[in-house]
């Protein structure tokens, strides 16, 4: 498998069962990748987890971790000071291919209004 450009060897990854035992745990938080982003970084060269801060319909926003099985979604509502995202974890799921989809239509979508609108924020404010 491929991603940004780096091989990964499936057989290193963490897998979606053993993740979410491990939140489980230690807690469903953000906190609690620490030693996963850590060890992909040291061997991938890339944390292979990824923040969608966006509404994806239902949640405030997603964690994305690449496990063996494909790339799990940790939905979350609420963000702590100390544990960062607290997950939904009874919302967990494998992303399939509608939600890829979802989401970078929602991304481009969210994106391209907040740069419009900065745009406009500058000419205005430079104007002043």
């Amino acid at each position: 498998m491929k991603i940004n450009g780096i091989e990964i060897d499936v057989s290193k990854l963490i897998s979606k069962n053993d993740l979410l035992e491990k939140l489980k745990l230690y807690g469903a938080c953000d906190r609690v990748l620490a030693d996963i982003r850590e060890f992909y970084d040291k061997e991938f060269g890339n944390e292979l987890i990824w923040r969608y801060p966006i509404c994806d319909g239902v949640h405030a926003g997603v964690t994305i971790v690449v496990v063996k099985e494909g790339f799990l979604s940790l939905p979350y509502d609420d963000i702590d000071r100390e544990d960062y995202e607290i997950f939904e974890l009874e919302h967990a799921s494998l992303l399939d291919e509608a939600t890829c989809k979802c989401f970078i239509d929602n991304w481009k979508s969210f994106s391209d209004d907040l740069l419009g609108a900065l745009g406009d924020m500058l000419s205005i404010v430079k104007n002043k």
